[in-house]
């Protein structure tokens, strides 16, 4: 099975927004998905839907805060595939749609959007961006 995701704008990807319940996402999915926790000191488990490439964070009043898109999911914005495809694709993409990046050791991030890219090879010849994380939480 597979859903397409689009960030139709921040704290928005369609099926899952800022605002929802846990429940609310689930619902929303419809798809099998295991809880597990991130870090031995996480206090929420997070959802993770295996077959869809993704995993749903929530915080103590189990609110979608953020939706972590493996390079598998079929994760677009504005028509470009965001996780999966080449680091500077998607960089080139990025910048070409006037957005700033911030460059840290295993990626880069697009605050505007609340994207944090997470691509461990960066810098080299056909990196390839293994896992998008979208914050739901520090975005207006």
């Amino acid at each position: 099975m597979s859903i397409d995701f689009d960030l139709l704008g921040p704290r928005d990807l369609g099926l899952i927004r800022a605002g929802m319940t846990r429940d609310e996402s689930r619902s929303a999915l419809e798809s099998p998905f295991d809880e597990f926790l991130k870090s031995p000191y996480s206090a929420v488990p997070t959802d993770a839907y295996d077959d869809l490439g993704l995993h749903v964070y929530f915080d103590d009043a189990l609110m979608v805060v953020g939706v972590e898109f493996l390079k598998w999911a079929q994760f677009t914005w504005r028509g470009q595939r965001l996780a999966g495809e080449e680091v500077l694709v998607v960089q080139q993409f990025l910048t070409g749609q006037g957005e700033f990046l911030v460059f840290n050791n295993s990626g880069f991030n697009v605050e505007r959007l609340g994207l944090r890219f997470y691509a461990p090879d960066i810098g080299e010849e056909d990196a390839i961006v293994e896992a998008v994380h979208v914050d739901f939480t520090g975005v207006d």
